[in-house]
């Protein structure tokens, strides 16, 4: 495949340890015991060289073909989400959520600037929240399945809108594009 091309895919993302953290088939997460009535179950665009997966899944799938499935598909922390990186552990006062009315606890999650973090501790006044990807750190394994290619120009920009948006509808008329 080429950059620019598109394939849906159906994929599980597992942690080095066999821990599910993505899936989009409603059926198999069904059966893995990781179902949700919060996610939309179904297949994902992937734009090629457009960074819609992580960097190492993105290389296999290029490399794939529509209906080819891939069940151990090794992607090394430096190619996912990264290392962790103790300069994204920060700590910060207290009263600067109190201020705002938040009452942080150990392990929740919280919005700082606009960086999203996960409290590590709250103790002494003194919150340290860890900004680092949750997935950072993690070798990671997928199955992908590419169920097709999609070679309709309209078509993909469904695809997009739906995947960035996931609601809403779109009309083309000529070279326009209006929801």
């Amino acid at each position: 495949m080429e950059r620019g091309d598109m394939v849906l895919i159906d994929y599980v993302g597992k942690t080095s340890d066999g821990d599910i953290f993505d899936i989009s088939d409603e059926d198999r997460a069904r059966g893995e015991g990781v179902y949700s009535d919060e996610v939309e179950y179904r297949p994902v665009p992937v734009l090629i060289g457009s960074e819609y997966v992580i960097e190492g899944l993105e290389d296999k799938i290029a490399g794939m073909e529509p209906g080819d499935r891939e069940e151990n598909i090794q992607i090394p922390s430096k190619e996912a989400y990264g290392q962790r990186e103790s300069d994204k552990i920060q700590t910060y006062p207290e009263k600067e959520f109190k201020k705002q009315d938040v009452n942080v606890r150990v392990g929740d999650e919280v919005m700082v600037g606009n960086r999203k973090g996960k409290v590590l501790s709250n103790s002494s006044g003194r919150v340290r929240v860890d900004f680092n990807h949750p997935l950072s750190g993690e070798d990671l394994v997928y199955e992908v399945e590419i169920i097709n290619k999609v070679e309709d120009s309209e078509e993909k920009v469904r695809q997009i809108f739906r995947y960035r948006l996931g609601h809403g509808s779109l009309s083309f008329e000529e070279d326009k594009v209006e929801n």
